[in-house]
């Protein structure tokens, strides 16, 4: 597989414009973005509660981040032309997850960092929902590691269906990697059923006991609070 490839100029304009309108929305802190290969296939696998979530981890992460979107919008002639210059992969509304997988396994084989939402859309209670197989398959498929990350607060700031508040804080924690290398070759459900709840875990354990269900499967109920999961003041 390819390493890592360099941002075109485009991506880092874009990132530096993102850099600052998020400026001026909200308060950004970032916790254990060191844990992020810098080089090599890897996958971003979030929480996901907000429209800021993916542009908001691209800006974080200390290298380019490959996602995917819905084909139509690649229709309009000024985001056809930046997309693909984002890393951003197009999929038809309807071709399923098999068209997903197939688009970040090309992502992951040319060396890129994929983000995937595992939920499969954004939680508008704000609670970790449960993961979908998708990633832990990608994972397998590829032997790509799987980062972990948290994403907090953005759910404060601009709601599902709400609208934008400004001055808040959005907390981004990224998590030790997952290796799913024992996995090789299982891509039965029961193993991709838990290899799936390994990665849910590792995102939940990042996450402060607020954003998650109050039936959620710890020893104690809840899990404790910890200097990386703190919720937010």
């Amino acid at each position: 597989m390819a390493g890592a490839p360099k941002p075109n100029v485009v991506y880092r304009i874009t990132k530096l414009v993102a850099r600052f309108v998020l400026g001026l929305i909200c308060r950004i802190e970032v916790v254990g973005r060191e844990k992020v290969p810098l080089e090599g296939p890897v996958i971003i696998a979030a929480n996901h509660l907000s429209w800021l979530d993916p542009p908001a981890i691209g800006l974080v992460l200390p290298r380019p981040i490959s996602y995917i979107a819905r084909a139509d919008l690649f229709e309009n002639r000024f985001l056809g032309w930046l997309l693909p210059r984002l890393y951003v992969i197009p999929v038809e509304r309807g071709s399923g997850d098999l068209a997903a997988v197939k688009a970040a396994i090309r992502a992951l084989r040319g060396g890129m960092a994929f983000g995937i939402f595992p939920e499969g859309t954004r939680s508008r209670s704000g609670k970790l929902q449960p993961f979908k197989t998708g990633t832990a398959a990608i994972a397998i498929r590829t032997g790509a590691p799987v980062v972990p990350v948290a994403v907090i607060g953005s759910d404060k700031i601009w709601p599902p269906g709400g609208k934008i508040h400004l001055g808040r804080k959005l907390k981004i924690v990224f998590g030790e990697p997952i290796d799913l290398g024992g996995y090789s070759g299982k891509l039965d459900k029961a193993h991709l059923e838990e290899a799936t709840r390994q990665i849910e875990a590792a995102v939940a354990a990042l996450l402060p006991p607020e954003y998650l269900p109050e039936e959620y499967p710890t020893s104690s109920g809840k899990l404790p609070e910890t200097p990386e999961n703190a919720g937010l003041p």
